[in-house]
């Protein structure tokens, strides 16, 4: 079960990611939660800071995902986030799906 900290997802960054998948696919279901908090020392997050918003994980559901491969969804999220992933988003766990 996800603490408070990382359900909260409400930082910069969430809604940076936020913003861009929803306008970009349209999601029929929309799942972001900051896990910054659980990888204390890892690199991208060495403090362990739960606002650090370096690690997220993101469960899409989307009809632009009908007809693609998993890996194309993935690619999909991958560049629409890339100036996040460049700019302090460090790791991403993805579930992403056709609706």
């Amino acid at each position: 079960m996800a603490t408070a900290a990382q359900q909260s997802a409400s930082g910069p960054m969430a809604q940076s990611i936020r913003r861009k998948l929803e306008e970009a696919l349209k999601p029929k279901s929309l799942r972001i939660v900051n896990e910054s908090n659980l990888h204390a020392g890892h690199m991208g997050n060495p403090t362990g800071a739960a606002d650090a918003e370096t690690h997220f994980k993101v469960e899409v559901v989307s009809d632009m995902f009908k007809g693609k491969s998993p890996v194309q969804c993935h690619r999909t999220v991958y560049a629409l986030l890339d100036e996040e992933l460049k700019n302090g988003l460090h790791a991403l766990s993805l579930k992403a799906k056709a609706a």
